[in-house]
């Protein structure tokens, strides 16, 4: 029986309102190794956002290669580029770190076709089995961009153009396929529609357009997702299983109280698979809590080592009033701590003052404050967060009007004799 160990999404780096999560990582990657080591999978596939910058510091690139290493020394171990990963980064750490160098790990950088590496292959069960793999990083809608001879520049569907591109990984895929020997798997970065996201991840890739069908995950033992942050599974697919390992840490209180995990698969070819989620139990948690500050005082035991986020009821704004929570909960890292309030009809954003909205969110928040709502803020809303997501592209598709340009000044008009 042929092993999987799947992992996605520890967007190293990040961190929580300027508060480190650096001891966090280290705990919660040290017991990723440990659940490797103890496992034994045959291969273990990351799907994505190895870091959360796509310029991660040398802290960050020492952090991800201590643990790629050692998941490496137990099984070959390959790494998808995520939609915060860097294409070019991945591109040097594999040519330091891969194959070429007598190493087990495999950075997929940018997609490739299957003869050149989008379609890799792994012994499993000493030889007796092989896992077939199929791998798609994060596909940015700008390589999907063609000349409009009306509007310049336009989308065209997302979900199509992938649907041409998956088509291709699985041909490959299939190419001296061995049905009695071979466990086919497709790793991929994408959103598929239905997946219920977290609140931490950017919002510009998980617009609806954007979005996969779910019937167009290939018909393969084992979908290996990223780019969600929530732990699950996803229905409707033609795999006999697809799941999204989701994050390893909490990364903001939108995910407060939920269990993470890493995933065990185990396969034999032609059969159903067996998909085993491992809970992850490292790491400081992130706990909100609503209530009075006598309620406080009855859970402060269960607080110590959390990073809290309080909203007292009961009290009325206090300049002390952080005083006072720290020194109910002493042991507690304290985010903020706010009086409860009532909404009110001119709220414009609905976040405490210790919050730190995404971008496109205050840009609706002051879109609201100018005036614009409805449909023509949400348009322009959209289009700002495209623009934020081509900030990290090291190659971002040219705007309409430079394209344009360049074709006016390709074809100069001369006058005439």
């Amino acid at each position: 029986m042929s092993r999987l160990l799947h992992t996605s999404d520890w967007h190293l780096g990040r961190t929580l309102y300027r508060h480190s999560r650096d001891e966090d990582f280290d705990a919660v990657l040290a017991e990723i190794v440990a659940i490797a080591r103890e496992s034994r999978p045959d291969l273990i596939v990351h799907s994505g956002d190895l870091f959360d910058s796509s310029r991660p510091s040398w802290r960050e690139l020492m952090r991800a290669m201590r643990a790629l290493d050692q998941l490496a020394a137990v099984a070959p171990t390959v790494v998808l580029a995520g939609n915060h990963d860097s294409p070019g980064y991945f591109e040097v750490l594999g040519y330091l770190s891969g194959p070429s160098r007598g190493r087990g790990l495999f950075f997929i950088d940018r997609l490739r076709p299957p003869h050149d590496g989008g379609v890799l292959t792994f012994d499993a069960c000493g030889g007796e089995q092989r896992i077939r793999l199929a791998v798609m990083p994060f596909v940015h809608p700008n390589r999907f961009w063609e000349r409009s001879s009306v509007f310049g520049t336009t989308y065209t569907d997302y979900a199509a153009a992938m649907r041409g591109l998956q088509a291709q990984l699985v041909a490959g895929l299939h190419e001296g396929h061995d049905p009695d020997r071979d466990v086919l798997v497709f790793a991929a970065h994408v959103f598929v529609a239905g997946a219920r996201p977290s609140s931490s991840e950017r919002n510009a890739g998980l617009e609806a357009h954007y979005a996969i069908p779910a019937e167009d995950i290939p018909a393969v033992a084992y979908a290996a997702l990223g780019h969600i942050h929530a732990p699950q599974p996803v229905a409707g697919v033609p795999a006999s299983a697809a799941r999204y390992a989701g994050s390893p840490l909490q990364l903001d209180f939108g995910e407060a109280g939920e269990a993470k995990s890493v995933v065990i698969v185990d396969a034999d070819p032609g059969r159903p698979v067996r998909v085993m989620p491992r809970p992850l139990t490292s790491g400081r948690p992130l706990t909100l809590f609503t209530g009075t500050l006598d309620e406080l005082q009855a859970m402060a035991g269960q607080l110590a080592g959390t990073f809290l986020k309080a909203v007292i009821t009961g009290e009325a704004a206090d300049a002390q009033l952080g005083r006072k929570v720290a020194e109910i909960a002493p042991a507690a890292i304290l985010i903020s701590a706010t009086p409860a309030r009532e909404a009110s009809p001119d709220t414009v954003l609905d976040t405490d003052p210790g919050d730190e909205p995404d971008l496109p969110d205050a840009f609706r928040a002051y879109l609201a404050g100018q005036g614009l709502t409805g449909s023509s803020a949400e348009d322009t809303v959209n289009a700002f967060a495209r623009l934020l997501g081509e900030l990290d592209e090291e190659n971002p598709a040219p705007a309409p009007a430079e394209e344009l340009l360049r074709a006016a000044v390709a074809k100069t008009w001369t006058e005439a004799p």
